[in-house]
């Protein structure tokens, strides 16, 4: 319906006489809460200090003066707010050719050439791959293909902790307890329960802190033996990430790893100081941000080893300088806001007066919790993504089996496999990004309601329709599509591309979840009410073309959520 505000916006920007940009007037229109209210409203609230009246008498006054575009049936007055209902049948034909004819192309822009990082997943190796994480990469594809469709260019970047405090417990606990005990396969999750182990030893010994202290030295100076070891158990984990990754199907562009930054994160500390950017401090080197209220940040320890911060300055400038890109997006847990907050302060005062640094935003989300509480690959209370997908596809596969007696196993197992995927993927992504999840596993899998499943055999109804229907040829009359349940989802229809806009801009996925839940449920019911394949000719074959662009819409929703849509279910 971007056409319908485009329109609104001028009509109301000459009822206005300047009074607001026509930039301005497009921001404000908003969609009413109720279909009742109308389809679009504008609030006068703005215009109150500038016009000296009240919202209520600034909104008497444009319902009086405006003149309607044809894309408009009426006007109605709500207090402060101007109410539009669009001309329904403007609107049907409009909705639906567009779809028809743009079909994967309905809700894209235009390709930009600028480049942005969209940087996710981020799993450190030496640990497992939890739900957790899948929360993280789960969002952060998603919103790559929402800045896609937006028509940005997008780097999808993973930089990955391989070094520092959780690789020396893990190393530690390989030599004094696993050696020569590790499995022949699984060696990459195998390796979780060595770390836990050693975490476990750490937090009931402290003495031994110290030895790992001395170790992540050890291999920061190039310790042979030490270094091969990081290197082969090192590679175990990189492969058991990848494997998930081509599960999930996200392919990254660029792999990133700490240890690569932390040399060059060094160097450009201590250049840093010499140019009195940062200051020593009891031997640390601090940015002092306490006049933005954000303390002292560290950039490098007191024995001139890296931290983190360190490490991002250097991926912020790798970013910049090697990947060419101005802009990044970060996906970290919420609890890393005030670090974050640091770091992007300060690459914002290295930026200025010339551009060094990749500009940083922070998009945080909250945690996946265990009904039991906080997740802690450190206390070993974690539910990995190996046995999770492993219940969803045994559940699904017994749904599947149930259904379709007559299907091979090749064909139920990838049925399964899909809407296993689909479950989690919907589940991770359907709360907002800051709120907490209270992951439960069978909650998760369910195959009813607002998950996804339920929009993947929404679609797969409709794919049956058309088959049955087999090709009309002919072009469709959508005037005659006035029932309230048809033009309840060619409203819906045409508001996917505002939702892909508005994701972007709230940068997550849960919006677009929502809409797809009302789409599939709007479509049920016009399914259900009306006969779509014993309508009259003319009647059946605008409404084969409804059913048609509602396939369309719900396979580019899920797609952009990086789910497959199924043809059968």
């Amino acid at each position: 319906m971007a056409d319908f505000r485009t329109a609104i916006a001028k009509s109301l920007s000459e009822a206005l006489k300047g009074q607001l940009t026509g930039k301005e007037v497009l921001e404000l229109i908003e969609v009413p809460p109720q279909k009742e209210m109308g389809d679009y409203s504008f609030p006068a609230f703005k215009l109150a200090a500038k016009m000296k009246k009240s919202p209520k008498e600034i909104a008497e006054q444009i319902a009086k003066s405006i003149k309607l575009p044809p894309e408009i049936k009426e006007v109605k007055l709500a207090g402060p707010y101007v109410n539009f209902f669009v001309n329904e049948e403007v609107l049907a034909t409009g909705t639906l050719e567009k779809i028809l004819k743009e079909k994967k192309n309905f809700g894209r822009k235009k390709a930009s050439r600028d480049k942005i990082i969209i940087e996710y997943c981020q799993a450190n190796t030496h640990k497992d791959f939890h739900i957790g994480h899948v929360r993280n990469i789960c969002l952060g594809e998603s919103i790559a293909r929402i800045f896609e469709a937006e028509g940005e260019k997008v780097i999808r970047m993973n930089y990955e902790g391989d070094v520092g405090p959780h690789v020396s417990k893990c190393l530690w606990a390989y030599m004094n307890q696993f050696k020569g005990k590790e499995p022949k396969v699984n060696k990459g999750r195998w390796l979780g329960q060595v770390y836990a182990y050693g975490a476990k030893q750490v937090k009931e010994n402290e003495d031994l802190e110290e030895t790992m202290r001395k170790m992540v030295i050890q291999l920061e100076r190039g310790d042979k033996k030490l270094n091969e070891l990081w290197k082969k158990t090192r590679k175990w984990s990189l492969d058991y990430f990848e494997s998930i990754y081509r599960q999930l199907g996200i392919k990254f562009d660029v792999y990133a790893f700490e240890s690569q930054m932390e040399k060059r994160g060094i160097e450009i500390a201590n250049q840093l100081h010499k140019t009195g950017f940062c200051h020593r401090d009891d031997g640390a080197l601090l940015v002092d941000l306490n006049e933005y209220g954000l303390n002292k940040f560290i950039i490098l320890k007191r024995d001139g080893a890296a931290l983190y911060s360190t490490k991002d300055l250097a991926n912020a400038e790798y970013k910049f300088k090697k990947l060419k890109a101005k802009r990044t997006i970060v996906l970290t847990g919420s609890e890393q806001k005030f670090y974050f907050q640091q770091l992007i302060k300060t690459i914002e005062l290295l930026n200025e007066g010339r551009q060094q640094y990749c500009e940083t935003t922070h998009a945080p989300y909250e945690l996946v919790m265990l009904k039991e509480g906080k997740m802690s690959s450190r206390d070993g209370i974690v539910v990995s993504y190996t046995d999770l997908y492993e219940k969803a596809f045994e559940k699904a596969m017994q749904e599947v089996k149930a259904r379709h007696k007559e299907w091979g196993a090749k064909k139920s197992e990838e049925t399964a496999k899909h809407i296993a995927l689909a479950a989690i993927k919907f589940g991770m992504l359907h709360q907002d990004k800051n709120q907490t999840i209270h992951f439960g596993i069978e909650d998760s899998l369910k195959m009813a309601g607002e998950t996804g499943p339920f929009v993947q055999y929404s679609y797969a109804r409709a794919r049956s329709i058309l088959r049955k229907a087999g090709k009309t040829g002919k072009k469709a009359d959508f005037s005659l599509l006035a029932d309230e349940s048809e033009k309840n989802l060619i409203s819906l229809l045409a508001g996917f591309p505002e939702v892909i806009e508005e994701s972007k801009n709230i940068l997550s996925a849960h919006k677009l979840t929502h809409y797809l839940i009302d789409v599939a449920s709007s479509f049920n019911t016009f399914y259900h009410k009306q006969p779509v394949l014993q309508s009259g000719k003319e009647l059946k074959g605008a409404r084969l073309d409804l059913v048609e662009a509602t396939t369309i819409v719900l396979n580019n929703g899920l797609e952009l959520l990086n789910i497959k849509a199924l043809e059968e279910m």
